[in-house]
């Protein structure tokens, strides 16, 4: 979540290219944590904890929108309310055609249909046939599909990746530091070349096959930094709650930062000061999150971010009962 807020923050190309393979590591991730449930109950579970908060917190990131371009009228901000209600509504997110807070959210429904794939190459026993047209689809396909169906194929190998992992029990085996610094250096060499990648508009630049090896390398990197980083009880305490609060880093870690906008406003042109010191607003940002997460009450949290179906679901009993 750091990364994705970092990537957020106007940071250079060469610092975009970076982290942009990283991203990969959330569907990986997806499939380490994700359980194997009938496909009809899977859609249902799923909906409630992926597309509801996804649908909540677009209309929410939309008044946002709203009021900020009242405030503060300027040119990336001129979209027409039509326009970004039926791209929201089919999930079509790219720079230029709907407002910046809201584009990070494709990834949710991205996961959803991703899920589906998955469920349903491998009731049909090929999944490996999916996992292949999925690898040799990022030469082809360029654009933005509805719902994402371009980008959940493309990515699905990592997801697999992840349920294959979890099904050998591989995660729970620390890794150790050298081994984590190889893999840091080979992620940075890697991941350099890939330049101008659009993930969310399924392009992955000149060189897709590179593109591959960096986002697997990258999934080694970022595990085996995430087990340093957590030997420490102040950073640990931190992050993990960063990451208890995914769905609303997600959804309004943009927002975040347009509350520090006016200051940068009183010192020259806001877009510019924070691509220069894009590093400081990445730490203002984090920053400003951190004290949202911590301080605002879990029910707004639950509300504002979606997730109230899906709690419900899981213990209808303590919610009826307001607790």
């Amino acid at each position: 979540m750091a990364l994705v807020v970092m990537y957020h923050t106007l940071p250079p190309q060469i610092a975009a290219n970076l982290i942009n393979p990283a991203a990969c590591t959330f569907f990986f991730l997806s499939g380490l944590i994700s359980r194997d449930i009938p496909l009809k109950d899977s859609i249902s579970k799923r909906f409630k904890q992926i597309m509801i908060p996804y649908y909540t917190m677009a209309l929410a990131n939309t008044a946002i929108w709203l009021i900020a371009k009242a405030i503060v009228p300027r040119q990336e901000m001129n979209f027409t309310l039509g326009s970004v209600i039926a791209n929201v509504l089919t999930v079509r997110t790219a720079v230029g055609i709907i407002p910046l807070n809201i584009i990070p959210l494709w990834f949710l429904p991205a996961v959803f249909v991703m899920e589906i794939y998955y469920s349903l190459l491998r009731r049909l026993r090929i999944l490996i046939v999916g996992i292949t047209i999925g690898f040799v689809s990022m030469y082809f396909f360029y654009g933005s599909l509805p719902f994402k169906l371009d980008v959940a194929l493309a990515v699905l190998p990592y997801f697999a990746l992840g349920k294959f992992v979890r099904s050998r029990d591989l995660f729970s085996k620390r890794l150790s530091f050298l081994f984590t610094a190889l893999a840091c250096s080979l992620y940075i060499i890697t991941s350099a070349f890939c330049n101008e990648v659009y993930l969310m508009e399924d392009y992955f630049g000149t060189l897709p096959f590179l593109y591959v090896i960096a986002a697997l390398i990258g999934i080694i990197a970022v595990s085996g930094l995430s087990q340093i980083l957590q030997k420490s009880k102040a950073v640990r305490n931190v992050l993990s709650l960063f990451g208890r609060r995914t769905l609303f880093v997600l959804g309004y870690h943009i927002a975040a930062g347009f509350l520090v906008y006016p200051l940068f406003d009183l010192i020259g042109d806001p877009i510019e000061i924070m691509e220069r010191f894009w590093f400081a607003y990445w730490i203002i940002n984090m920053g400003v999150l951190y004290l949202m997460i911590r301080y605002i009450p879990e029910p707004v949290i639950t509300a504002l971010s979606g997730s109230f179906l899906a709690k419900w679901q899981r213990n209808p009993e303590k919610l009826t009962h307001g607790k």
